[in-house]
């Protein structure tokens, strides 16, 4: 910081004060928490973001943020087919965020059901300042989409680590879960076309209850990550 904003600020009056306390408390680090759910017969159940699924499985997921923003929610499969899970007309629309408060997605009685061929589907997660523009949003439904070339999902199996599978007995790919968009530039368009989408220093901590995306600060553009479910 200058020090003339030094000299200037010894001689504001105390009621300055707060507003120092919410500048450094938006510059601090922030988080958002993500659960994935199975359904069970004995009804809902966290489960490790990694754990490799049966086709047929139920999903849902809760997510908090410790900032506010609009969720958007894009999947493609292991076909290659992209499609929006939320928010939509069968999961909810209203896509709003608020500080610390926790949303289910889907919002409705509507699960997500794991399908096609074994392999990755891949979860977009775009948390935006505000609503996206109907230009940049207009293809929020069902669409169909190539696979994507030279992705290095596109080929493989989800395969069970050995070392967690003797220590816990699931069965636990390292290469599913919450982490960094693999390629950008192969983003789905109306994420990709998001205003102020930027490269960020995002940090994932992957534990088998929920995983947790540290940002460094409070962001002012989109945030976005891919969230992995594998599945055989």
């Amino acid at each position: 910081m200058p020090w003339i904003l030094l000299l200037v600020a010894a001689f504001l009056p105390a009621t300055a004060q707060p507003a120092k306390d919410e500048a450094k408390s938006a510059d601090a680090t922030q988080q958002i928490l993500i659960t994935v759910e199975r359904e069970t017969p004995q009804g809902w159940q966290v489960i490790d973001p990694a754990m490799v699924l049966e086709s047929g499985a139920r999903l849902r997921f809760r997510f908090k943020s410790s900032f506010p923003g609009y969720l958007y929610v894009m999947n493609q499969g292991s076909s290659g087919a992209y499609l929006t899970v939320f928010p939509g007309s069968d999961s909810g629309a209203d896509n709003r965020v608020m500080p610390g408060q926790e949303m289910m997605v889907p919002q409705t009685e509507g699960v997500f059901r794991v399908s096609g061929p074994s392999g990755y589907d891949v979860l977009y997660w775009v948390l935006a300042p505000a609503r996206m523009t109907a230009g940049a949003n207009s293809n929020y439904r069902p669409l169909p989409a190539p696979p994507r070339p030279g992705s290095k999902l596109s080929s493989l199996t989800p395969r069970c680590d050995d070392s967690v599978f003797r220590a816990r007995g699931d069965c636990v790919d390292l290469d599913a879960g919450v982490q960094k968009v693999e390629n950008p530039e192969k983003l789905p368009a109306n994420v990709s076309q998001a205003p102020g989408l930027q490269a960020r220093d995002l940090v994932f901590d992957k534990g088998k209850d929920g995983s947790v995306v540290t940002v460094p600060s409070k962001p002012t553009g989109p945030v976005v990550y891919e969230m992995r479910i594998a599945h055989k």
